[in-house]
């Protein structure tokens, strides 16, 4: 079979809640390469995000912070970022509407400590809770997270966001849909909806076109996974897309195929299914 350039999401597809990888896709990932196909990471992480997963195998290459981002081979090959005029707006209208936000830049990601809270846990944590605290420092070591004072104007790929008031995001959507895509993602908490606001002209199919491009391979030769919303453009562009078991019913749709859930290493069987291994 001709070799194959395969593009994996991250949450929902290569780990389950916010987890590592199993056994089970690692040696998937490793044989595929070995087989002489080449495997990215795609994701709406930026690089700080991934560290983990960078560790724990290798890959050929990077789409992150939803395609602002593409490394081959340890170079880049692509980066933009929000102007700083559209950084300062969502920050105003944010803060005036009392929406949590972060920015993601390439190495590190600013937050808040209230945004760190309502991404570990929700609204149900106590502050002070032994359990909060632990997970807090887990995501700050992660994600190379540091606090919205330490921001000094550094680059910006990406801004993530939750709020508490379905009424008020709507209103700030508005506000701001003119000049960026606004996603909205499952709810992880019945009391919170989260989201991220990314580029009108970067997503991930955009990001996978870099890295083709750059490695002279063929479209036709292209294959993404992926389970929510923001791998839209992807699984849509790529010649062959398949969605995770657990994922989004809309984007099972457009999906050449779907595969088990991720709870079951369903990025392994598919493999398989493909004959990539």
């Amino acid at each position: 079979m001709n070799k194959k350039a395969i593009f994996l999401d991250v949450d929902g597809t290569l780990v389950a809640g916010h987890m590592e990888m199993s056994d089970k896709v690692k040696e998937a990932i490793t044989k595929a390469r070995l087989n002489g196909h080449k495997v990215f990471i795609c994701t709406g992480r930026n690089k700080a995000g991934i560290k983990k997963e960078l560790e724990s195998v290798e890959f050929d290459g990077i789409v992150a912070s939803a395609g602002s981002y593409v490394e081959i081979n340890n170079k880049v090959i692509h980066s933009t970022y929000f102007d700083k005029s559209l950084v300062d707006k969502i920050t105003n209208i944010f803060n005036t509407n009392n929406i949590f936000y972060n920015y993601e830049c390439t190495d590190m990601t600013f937050m808040s400590d209230e945004m760190v809270q309502l991404f570990v846990g929700g609204v149900n944590f106590d502050k002070g809770n032994f359990e909060l605290e632990r997970l807090r420092a887990q995501q700050h070591d992660k994600f190379n997270i540091k606090d919205m004072s330490c921001y000094t104007n550094q680059k910006i790929h990406k801004i993530c966001f939750i709020s508490l008031d379905q009424e008020v995001l709507n209103q700030a959507v508005r506000m701001l849909e003119q000049d960026v895509n606004v996603i909205i993602h499952d709810m992880f908490d019945v009391t919170t909806i989260n989201g991220e606001l990314i580029s009108k002209t970067n997503n991930k199919a955009t990001g996978i076109q870099y890295a083709i491009d750059y490695l002279n391979i063929d479209k036709e030769n292209t294959i993404a996974f992926g389970d929510s919303m923001n791998d839209y453009e992807m699984i849509d562009f790529v010649n062959y897309g398949v969605v995770m078991e657990n994922g989004s019913a809309q984007l099972k749709q457009i999906a050449s195929s779907v595969c088990k859930s991720v709870d079951e290493d369903g990025v392994y069987h598919e493999f398989i299914n493909l004959g990539l291994i």
